[in-house]
């Protein structure tokens, strides 16, 4: 296999869905046949931290630290600098030059994430007459709000589709998107996750003798501005559920107080974020797992074509799982089209509250739907399958 270099912000592994990818991705690949490039300090500023494992290969840090490159770029945009943004990449490439011709790679893989990442590896592959491959873990030129940022990016994936030897987009919705604007094809590699922690561990502790047992509706992961109206339909739908005791656990990093100011409280539990390797057990103890994207955001085109690093997790688990997110998104269309969840694709909070209902009722329909999710979690989700894929389009260049 070439050796190639990866270019990404989410390294090392942590709790992020980015970071995690990247792990199941990379962490059977003998570590002599790749490096890893990233940003100093990200870990410390990004909301990064609680690594769990590290990948064995090379890491090379470029600098300026992360924090400075976040401030330079929005001095940029504020001011409308784009001769800043210019010399940034220019820097960017340069540095990634250098560990790419130290490390003698015959090919690199820039991931999305970063404005100036996916632009600064990809002309340093040019400049060394090297293959490129494009990893997209979300639409590059749409998830900048503002507009001069997003310009930039625009013209610069203009330039990087058509130059790479391959693009790999996280679900189909992306893939089509990319073919509709660039008249590219790109290869549909889901967000690998391991299966096998949830497989080996099928029990779950019972609740202790005397206590009831409340229905329960979990969500594990970060709580932002491309969720927030869908939780706040949620909140309404189990206020008018009629179900006694019926409340939703969210597990996360965010504070209880930014969350309430954004309108999550009420028959609301916050938890703070646990390690991974307690979740399988904190999903199974649910009787519904939520998987929601916002209706009103800023980022309308990400909500069209996300994918949640959790999909895996949520398929594997044997919990039924309630979709809230648009109809023109990859969630509603993939949970839609292979039954793997119920789900609620207007912005009702009513037609959320009777799938609630459904749910915790229907146990025909609560055995479908999870016998369902598990098939598609291993067709299209286990981490053995996904590093095939990717090895198979590695080897395959020239």
């Amino acid at each position: 296999m070439k050796k190639f270099a990866f270019v990404s912000l989410g390294l090392p592994p942590s709790q992020s869905g980015q970071s995690l990818t990247v792990y199941h991705l990379l962490r059977k690949f003998d570590p002599k046949a790749y490096c890893l490039v990233t940003l100093k300090n990200f870990y410390l500023y990004g909301n990064l931290g609680n690594c769990s494992e590290n990948l064995g290969a090379s890491t090379y840090f470029v600098r300026p630290d992360y924090q400075v490159i976040r401030g330079l770029v929005a001095i940029a945009a504020k001011l409308r600098l784009r001769l800043l943004l210019s010399f940034l990449l220019r820097l960017r490439v340069y540095q990634y030059k250098r560990v790419i011709r130290a490390e003698h790679c015959s090919a690199v893989v820039g991931c999305t994430g970063d404005l100036l990442d996916p632009p600064a590896a990809f002309f340093a592959s040019r400049a060394l007459n090297l293959p490129f491959i494009l990893y997209t873990f979300d639409y590059y030129s749409r998830q900048w709000p503002d507009s001069f940022l997003r310009s930039f990016a625009d013209e610069q994936e203009k330039t990087i589709v058509k130059g790479s030897s391959a693009i790999i987009v996280p679900n189909e919705c992306l893939g089509r998107e990319y073919f509709q604007r660039y008249g590219v094809r790109p290869v549909v590699i889901h967000n690998p996750f391991d299966l096998s922690g949830y497989e080996k561990n099928h029990r779950v502790s019972p609740a202790p003798d005397g206590v009831p047992a409340e229905k329960t509706i979990v969500y594990t992961g970060a709580v932002y501005e491309a969720h927030y109206s869908a939780f706040r339909n949620l909140i309404a739908a189990i206020d008018t559920a009629g179900i006694p005791g019926l409340k939703l656990h969210i597990y996360t990093s965010q504070s209880e107080t930014r969350l309430a100011m954004n309108g999550i409280k009420g028959p609301v539990v916050i938890h703070r974020n646990l390690p991974n390797d307690r979740m399988p057990d904190i999903q199974r103890r649910a009787d519904l797992l939520f998987l929601p994207l916002a209706f009103a955001s800023e980022y309308p085109d990400i909500i069209r074509t996300s994918a949640p690093g959790k999909i895996g997790e949520y398929l594997v688990s044997g919990i039924p799982v309630l979709v809230h997110a648009p109809r023109e998104s990859f969630v509603s269309w993939y949970f839609s089209r292979y039954q793997c969840g119920l789900v609620v694709s207007d912005d009702d909070p009513a037609l959320l509250s009777e799938a609630i209902r459904t749910l915790l009722s229907n146990r025909g329909l609560r055995e479908t739907v999870t016998n369902n999710a598990r098939e598609r979690a291993k067709s299209d989700f286990d981490a053995g399958h996904v590093r095939e894929q990717f090895a198979n389009l590695i080897s395959g260049l020239e």
